[in-house]
């Protein structure tokens, strides 16, 4: 434990951050000098106050308190608390300095809802009754996005399973879980699924800690509900949260239901991130909040859903989100998210302060309390809920993934973990495979299930490079025990290289995010590029090339995208492929894109720009000038080459 730099008064603490100082132990006590403290208890609901001498250098235990039970009519007991305002709970067992008063808090806990839920059949169900105390692992995996760290125990959970209820917690030494990139952030959490490179959050993470795929349950449409309470206290917040598990990079998108803030008791902050997913929400990065002035969220418990419906939604985004609070509406959203998401608990403590306010002291442990979790599927019309003796499955979905001729292979990547460093882990299956497949019930609900593919092997990925098709076995590991079930197979499909690449664009040079350049659509579906700096790098030649596979006569190249004088490409070299020396020929002329004013909103424009007309099988933009205005971002919705006929 680190040193108490000072201690002034009750009401005046002066903490560092290089000196962590257990105020309960120093700072809360009416008489310092006192031996034998005496503990007032004031149970605030018209009864007397009682007294509890404790003996020299005894803890106060809760089987101490002078209250065998305590009541007041119309409220719920909350617990103990202490300090300014009452501010601080009381943790047992706790060794006072000198006398201290205790003061009981009253509020109103939502009780817990009937598990069975009409119309709906309940799909996962966690009550956390275990009697081992010990997390389920046929439905969680104990890692909080473990890859990116070099200490893998620090992505561990920290809890506690007692009454029925998980306690998720963060100690005082609790260490940062991954200080690389998420600095002096201190996290326990837990999760349906963990996987290498899972929410890159800064974008520039690299994996240092490789890990098996691990997935308990993943999930697309449904009634999600938890019976929760947070945690007080400045620069920490308490987090419910889905995400996609990328099986694709743009299979990325994040809601969280509830991030509730430490130094917020009365309001439930919901948040929409797209990450790679350009397409999932309106607004790409959006918040909301429900207040509610008489409730407490970190002492009380409430319950939270989200119902995540198919087909309610419109236009663009077909499917909506509704967000429940006590069993009551408090807002919805319209999405496009068209995959499944693993869910994801987490108690944060950003000990060098950030978005959720200055660090402060809090009695520890720091816990998010969760009493139930539970997630359904509604039933279809005319059909009832079956008996789990009832029960079947009636088709697995099998499962595809393209593979690009002569460029197939596995992820790999090094250890940076303390006595595995330069390790190397190679992914046992191609980028882009499915982790789940669709299963359909009997009675007429589908859900989506891990599946185990075989590995690729070396002969077959000679076998898809030379243009062969493969095909592999997959096994569901929840479901082995389930009527009905087959083995679902999964076919690489071979297919020719796109005829676009590019170098140098952007960080990441994602093609991914280079093939929307390409698709056709131009009212939407931008591909974004960031670069390290406002300005294109100096040492490296950033271009896109373009393979038409023939002869062509190009004589103009159309641009599309919104803000073009803001985020879209301004100037441009081209060059074309001489196929006698196998080398790219400029001809040094720049070209300028002509973005209006009127260009300025969401629809965007598409200008067409003039060139010198060009023989040639590949083309070869160079970009010379581009608008980096918005996080040195570049973003292009579409290039379409004009050709002589």
């Amino acid at each position: 434990m680190k040193k108490i730099i000072s201690i002034l008064l009750v009401t005046l603490v002066v903490l560092s951050m290089n000196s962590i100082s257990v105020f309960a132990k120093e700072g809360s006590s009416e008489k310092t000098n006192s031996t034998k403290p005496v503990i007032t208890f004031n149970p605030d609901n018209g009864e007397g106050m009682k007294q509890l001498k404790l003996g020299k250098g005894e803890k106060l235990r809760e089987k101490k308190v002078p209250f065998s039970k305590i009541e007041k009519e119309g409220y719920d007991f909350l617990g103990w608390f202490y300090g300014p305002d009452n501010k601080y709970e009381m943790i047992f067992p706790y060794k006072p300095e000198g006398d201290l008063t205790l003061t009981a808090k009253w509020g109103k806990h939502t009780p817990a809802s009937p598990i069975n839920k009409d119309g709906y059949r309940l799909i996962f169900d966690e009550e956390f009754n275990h009697p081992n105390g010990k997390l389920d692992s046929d439905l969680w995996v104990d890692q909080y996005l473990s890859s990116w760290t070099r200490t893998p125990k620090y992505a561990k959970p920290i809890y506690k399973i007692k009454d029925g209820a998980m306690h998720l917690m963060v100690n005082e030494d609790t260490p940062a879980w991954a200080p690389e990139y998420d600095g002096e952030t201190r996290v326990s959490g837990f999760t349906t699924g963990n996987r290498n490179a899972l929410h890159n959050w800064n974008g520039t993470n690299v994996v240092r800690n490789p890990v098996d795929t691990q997935l308990t349950h993943i999930n697309q449409y449904g009634y999600y509900e938890i019976r929760a309470k947070g945690q007080a206290g400045s620069s920490r917040h308490s987090a419910w949260w889905l995400t996609g598990f990328e099986d694709r990079e743009d299979h990325s998108a994040e809601i969280d239901i509830f991030e509730i803030l430490g130094r917020q008791k009365t309001s439930v902050p919901r948040a929409f991130h797209a990450w790679n997913d350009n397409d999932a929400f309106a607004v790409k990065d959006q918040g909301e909040t429900f207040t509610n002035p008489n409730a407490n969220f970190h002492d009380e418990w409430h319950t939270f859903g989200l119902d995540w419906q198919e087909g309610t939604g419109s236009g663009a985004y077909p499917d909506k989100l509704v967000f429940y609070v006590d069993n009551k509406v408090v807002g919805s959203k319209n999405v496009n998210i068209d995959y499944p998401m693993i869910q994801l608990f987490s108690q944060y403590e950003k000990r060098a302060g950030g978005w959720t306010g200055p660090w402060e002291w809090m009695p520890y442990p720091n816990t998010f309390d969760i009493d139930y979790v539970r997630v359904y599927k509604k039933l279809p019309e005319k059909n009832e809920d079956h008996s789990k003796q009832d029960l079947k499955v009636v088709s697995i979905e099998d499962s595809k993934v393209t593979a690009v001729k002569g460029q197939a292979a596995l992820k790999q990547y090094t250890s940076s973990v303390e006595g595995n460093i330069g390790e190397v882990y190679t992914e046992p299956n191609l980028p882009n495979t499915k982790s789940y497949v669709n299963v359909t019930w009997s009675d007429g609900v589908e859900t989506q299930e891990f599946v185990k593919w075989e590995p690729i092997t070396e002969k077959d990925l000679e076998k898809i490079n030379n243009g062969e098709s493969v095909t592999k076995r997959g096994i569901l590991p929840h479901l082995k025990h389930t009527k009905g079930v087959a083995e679902p197979t999964l076919h690489v499909e071979v297919i020719l290289p796109p005829p676009y690449t590019s170098e140098n664009l952007g960080v990441a040079n994602s093609q991914a995010e280079l093939s929307k350049l390409f698709d056709g659509v131009l009212d939407k579906n931008s591909g974004e590029f960031v670069f390290s700096g406002n300005h294109l790098p100096h040492d490296k030649e950033v271009a896109i090339m373009y393979d038409f596979r023939k002869e062509v006569t190009l004589n103009s190249i159309s641009f599309t995208t919104n803000y073009g004088q803001d985020q879209g490409i301004r100037k441009f070299k081209l060059a074309a492929w001489d196929q006698d020396s196998n080398s790219w020929v400029s001809n040094n002329q720049e070209y300028s894109i002509p973005w209006t004013d009127s260009g300025k909103t969401e629809l965007g424009e598409t200008l067409e720009v003039d060139i010198e007309n060009m023989n040639t099988s590949k083309v070869k933009i160079i970009i010379t000038d581009v608008g980096l205005k918005w996080i040195n971002k570049m973003a292009m919705r579409e290039i379409e080459f004009n050709l002589a006929p």
